[in-house]
């Protein structure tokens, strides 16, 4: 009889501990997940992730963030990177390119290995955060937002949808490795689209430039860039005042002003990035999990400022647009 208890004590031990590896049960300890933001702008992002894990099933007892916002301070994101090592979370979510980067060169540098996904980056590979992008190998994966790539395509679209543009003034960042692939794509866009364009690297004596030289039937093109990023308000405040038309890359830029933008959305990227995070809290490793492109892209038009502008739009394309309305409370129309 005692035999028959033992046996059934240590299949039932045996059991709970099975149960234990697979739900990642850790006692009322939830599971700590770090987050780096180099702005406010991609706080958006964060509230995908969260949105994402909640409908994956995961409450706010079993996750715990603890979120790192630089505010577009370049010498703050790295203290926060150094803090943020030291608390040293079971993972580390990073919402962007510098934050990627910035973190990888400290872990690379400390030996550190914690598991990290990048909710929206551009060439992860071409960066060096991967090895492949069927499989990543390392401690990184995420979602590759494909910008650089379809830097062609958004000068493609601009132009279209405004025929009479004569020039594009691309902004970009020469402190960027990702503004400068975008370049050489926009570049190559350009030659075969027989579209001129003039570079401006970002800076404020880019926008003052432009507030020189900007004219009719010119045109701006946004590129990726944290520091592009945060001149939104300036370039959206010259397009308006100068009535040119601009392209940027998400629609928190349109629903400020400009234009017209065409890429995955902060959002869409955290929720999407959360599906990563449930798979390695499950067990899985990143470096076996294949990096992913966007789930959607997003081709969106401020009506807005398309009747403000008053110049001829490409009606066929505009069909295709995703039209917005900012100043209804953020309504929107097909």
């Amino acid at each position: 009889m005692k035999t028959k208890w033992y046996f059934f004590f240590l299949t039932t031990i045996a059991i709970s501990a099975l149960l234990y590896a697979f739900l990642g049960i850790r006692g009322d300890k939830p599971t700590e997940v770090g987050v780096l933001m180099i702005g406010e702008n991609r706080y958006e992002k964060f509230t995908g992730l969260e949105a994402g894990l909640k409908d994956l099933g995961y409450s706010a007892k079993e996750v715990h963030f603890t979120v790192k916002n630089a505010h577009d301070d370049e010498e703050l994101i790295d203290k926060q990177i150094d803090q943020l090592l030291e608390e040293d979370p079971d993972l580390i979510v990073t919402l962007g390119g510098i934050e990627t980067l910035r973190l990888k060169e400290k872990m690379d540098e400390a030996n550190i290995e914690i598991p990290v996904v990048f909710a929206g980056l551009a060439a992860p590979k071409e960066l060096g955060l991967i090895k492949d992008y069927k499989s990543p190998g390392g401690l990184f994966t995420g979602i590759n937002n494909y910008h650089a790539s379809i830097s062609g395509k958004r000068l493609e679209m601009l132009t279209s949808l405004v025929p009479a543009i004569s020039r594009v003034h691309v902004i970009y960042d020469s402190k960027i490795d990702v503004s400068k692939l975008s370049l050489e794509e926009t570049r190559h866009a350009a030659s075969e689209l027989g579209v001129a364009i003039a570079p401006c690297d970002a800076s404020k004596q880019c926008l003052d430039t432009l507030w020189k030289s900007v004219g009719e039937g010119e045109a701006i093109l946004v590129l990726p860039s944290f520091r592009i990023e945060s001149l939104t308000e300036e370039i959206v405040k010259l397009t308006e005042e100068k009535k040119i038309p601009a392209m940027g890359l998400y629609d928190f830029e349109a629903e400020k002003g400009l234009l017209a933008s065409y890429g995955s959305s902060f959002y869409s990227q955290g929720y999407q990035a959360s599906r990563f995070v449930s798979l390695i809290l499950q067990g899985n490793k990143p470096g076996e999990l294949p990096v992913e492109l966007p789930d959607g892209i997003r081709f969106v038009v401020n009506q807005q400022t398309k009747d403000a502008l008053g110049v001829a739009i490409n009606q066929d394309l505009l069909h295709i647009a995703e039209l917005i309305h900012p100043e209804v409370q953020g309504g929107r129309e097909r």
